[in-house]
């Protein structure tokens, strides 16, 4: 489970090895069961009463939307309305209002007034697999973790440590549960970057979904923004991402033949200096779609991070071609769109006057059909073959449960 948290701790924990050939009887067995039981359950008489989960409540099911984007209406929930203005709802136009809700972890202390706790976090109720995440509360009976992951039932509980010298004696809460809900996109609170999220998720023509954890979309690295080490790291080991899209021009990240990914020397840095809207139908940026399309048909391409500076108009724009590749419907293509406005780069909207003459100019691909279709006829012009389209297909999609 990915998740914004310190790392893997150890459990101190006693135990016995038991061969039976050792054992004289099993009267004595049983009464090494019990000790170790009673040992198990709370090492030390002085620490007293285990401690209790409280919050999330037992079998909660969790939000992690941004609070801001709970009241934001689709397209289609508005009618189409294209007066429709999502940045309405947020308090500052250019507020950071893209991070997800974090799940803040509550419960009553064990007796041990000089205790410290940890809150342990798995998809496993019984703690075990690579998933596992422990997040250090210190001598606090509340702590919080951001970047769960929606749609999954998690399970935690807490462990209370007690340190007598250089003794430490432990003891674990009874294990507690909960649910995140299924909400989309998925988005990532990463401290020095901002509009970050994944592009998977969303259904697809044919039953199909597109799978996560394959393309994501956010803001610049570097020049504006400055990502820090832990978010840098998060992308790299966690996400796994292997290719920066870099949309943006020379004068954005520099200019130097030397210059490589901020991700490190892991991730492969490519450049397309592409425009946005309207501004893709020229010549230029018709072979720069030509190539980015044939660059997404390889398998060695993901994951991918696609962004340009905000990752709002170029990077929208492209993700607008990818999600129509996919046979994602306009009404979710322009959500995911529109989303962004909900971070610090404030206001996008289909009504906007560049959204309307993009949507103008793509009526040449198809007057009557869905804008999906229309921008799928526009990378055929651009030299995308059926062969890298299907390509494009067959490694984003996914069957939708």
């Amino acid at each position: 489970m990915e998740g914004d948290f310190p790392p893997r701790v150890g459990v101190n924990l006693p135990y016995f090895l038991i061969q039976g050939e050792e054992m004289k009887t099993f009267r004595f067995s049983q009464i090494s069961l019990v000790l170790l039981t009673a040992a198990f359950v709370c090492v030390s008489a002085v620490q007293g009463a285990a401690p209790i989960p409280t919050a999330p409540e037992q079998d909660a099911v969790v939000d992690l939307r941004p609070a801001a984007t709970r009241d934001y209406k689709t397209p289609e929930a508005r009618n189409w309305d294209l007066e429709y203005n999502p940045a309405k709802l947020k308090k500052d136009a250019h507020g950071e209002d893209s991070h997800p809700t974090p799940v803040v972890f509550q419960w009553k202390p064990c007796d041990a007034p000089d205790a410290s706790y940890v809150v342990e976090l798995s998809t496993n109720s019984d703690f075990t697999g690579d998933d596992l995440v422990i997040v250090d509360a210190g001598k606090a009976t509340e702590c919080q973790a951001t970047n769960v992951a929606p749609g999954a039932t998690l399970f935690w509980r807490v462990k209370a440590i007690v340190k007598d010298g250089d003794a430490e004696t432990t003891c674990y809460s009874d294990v507690a549960s909960f649910k995140t809900a299924a909400t989309l996109p998925r988005w990532y609170d990463l401290p020095g970057i901002s509009n970050v999220r994944d592009a998977g998720g969303w259904k697809a023509a044919n039953g199909k979904r597109i799978k996560k954890g394959m393309v994501f979309r956010g803001s610049e690295f570097d020049n504006h923004m400055k990502i820090e080490e832990s978010s840098r790291e998060f992308i790299v080991k966690k996400l796994g991402v292997r290719v920066d899209l870099d949309l943006r021009g020379k004068s954005e990240w520099g200019g130097s033949p030397d210059y490589a990914s901020p991700l490190g020397s892991e991730v492969r840095w490519i450049n397309f200096p592409i425009s946005s809207y309207s501004g893709i139908l020229d010549d230029r940026n018709k072979k720069m779609f030509r190539d980015i399309f044939a660059l997404l048909a390889k398998p060695e391409t993901y994951p991918v991070y696609t962004h340009c500076w905000a990752g709002a108009d170029r990077c929208g724009t492209l993700n607008m071609g990818i999600k129509a590749v996919l046979g994602v419907s306009d009404n979710d293509i322009f959500t995911d769109y529109e989303l962004t406005t909900f971070s610090i780069f404030g206001e996008r909207r289909i009504g906007s006057g560049e959204m309307i003459k993009f949507r103008e100019a793509l009526k040449k691909y198809g007057e009557n059909e869905p804008f999906s279709v229309q921008f799928v006829n526009y990378l055929k012009e651009c030299g995308v073959t059926d062969e890298e389209l299907d390509s494009i297909r067959n490694l984003l999609l996914e069957d939708a449960q």
